[in-house]
């Protein structure tokens, strides 16, 4: 992506198609008018009257989503806007709007119709992106959205909401002018760049799915079969939310960050082929269990002493993690592997 340059995208699901759809500068054919207006909604606040005086009692605030609303201009004055040819492949799990450089170039190489059906079909494409038929019935579904500026990218998660045409006499040549919406779940903009650290714990007379791990100790490199901490650096401005993966084989496992900020432990058994996904991010908040193709639910098998979802945040700063679990048997000498996943997160783009 180039800078000015945005893109929404979601994946493809119930054989609906994804998306995949760069706009904003001329060369899209989907251009912004005027730079899109971010909007922030009021916080939600607890605050509570003194009864029998005067004054008030601050509460609880809470962020709540963000607006993005874009003026377009959808110009199919001098070429083909949707530049799918000569079919439309989203049977087979293809994004709207990712078009490859063969259909790019047959798309120009055979015009045909005129700008009013170029920016007709622009229109009726951008429409398709918007209405997002792949992920708008089902909750946990997120599309996000993202920007190029500053030589940087970031995005948001939510889902593209309103959409408006407006019919001018420019229709017939081709142009078309649209205001549409996107909401996002939070006011965080997430970088693009996905962060991972991995914590392991795997015995020489053992069979490690990665045996050896190479680790670098002043320039030397050396192996070692356990990694069981490891430096998570969050170098975002806001608190960001962590994905957990935990492969087996293992028992009660259990990841700590320090200095003093949470634990999470499942109380259950992991296979040597299963692995158990905690993912707090405001639109998932599960904890899903995989057996080969076959998932579950495992939310239960978190521990009370284990935060909430919603607290398992990593603020800004450089913090610790650690593993710690119990054999799940004799059988497998080995240990488990944990992935931590996360997007530093800032308050702009």
């Amino acid at each position: 992506m180039r800078d000015g340059d945005w893109l929404l995208g979601y994946n493809a699901a119930d054989n609906l198609p994804g998306a995949a759809l760069t706009f904003g500068r001329r060369a899209s054919g989907i251009y912004c008018l005027t730079e899109p207006d971010v909007s922030f909604s009021d916080p939600q606040v607890g605050d509570a009257a003194l009864p029998g005086e005067d004054g008030i009692r601050l509460g609880r605030d809470y962020q709540r989503q963000t607006t993005v609303t874009f003026e377009l201009g959808v110009d199919g004055v001098d070429g083909p806007v949707d530049r799918h040819w000569p079919m439309r492949p989203w049977a087979g799990g293809a994004r709207i709007g990712s078009w490859s450089d063969s259909e790019l170039v047959m798309a120009y190489a055979h015009k045909r119709g005129g700008p009013w059906d170029w920016g007709s079909e622009g229109v009726d494409l951008l429409r398709q992106v918007w209405r997002a038929d792949a992920i708008r019935m089902k909750p946990t579904r997120v599309s996000w959205l993202l920007h190029t500026t500053a030589g940087r990218t970031r995005r948001m998660y939510g889902r593209p909401r309103k959409l408006a045409v407006s019919h001018s006499r420019l229709t017939r040549q081709g142009y078309t002018p649209v205001v549409a919406e996107f909401v996002a779940v939070d006011d965080r903009f997430y970088d693009e760049t996905e962060k991972s650290e991995e914590l392991w714990d795997f015995y020489l007379g053992g069979r490690p799915s990665r045996p050896w791990r190479p680790v670098l100790n002043d320039g030397q490199a050396y192996f070692t079969t356990s990694g069981k901490t490891a430096s998570v650096k969050q170098l975002g401005r806001l608190p960001t939310y962590p994905v957990i993966v935990i492969h087996g084989p293992c028992k009660n496992p259990k990841v700590t960050l320090t200095p003093n900020l949470w634990a999470v432990q499942l109380a259950m058994t992991i296979g040597a082929d299963d692995h158990v996904t905690i993912d707090p991010r405001p639109f998932a908040r599960t904890v899903i269990h995989t057996r080969g193709s076959a998932t579950a639910s495992v939310a239960d098998k978190l521990t009370r002493a284990s935060p909430r979802m919603g607290a398992m945040a990593i603020p800004p700063g450089y913090w610790t993690a650690a593993l710690s679990y119990t054999r799940s048997s004799a059988k497998y000498l080995d240990g488990p592997r944990v992935e931590i996943k996360w997007r530093d997160a800032f308050g702009w783009w």
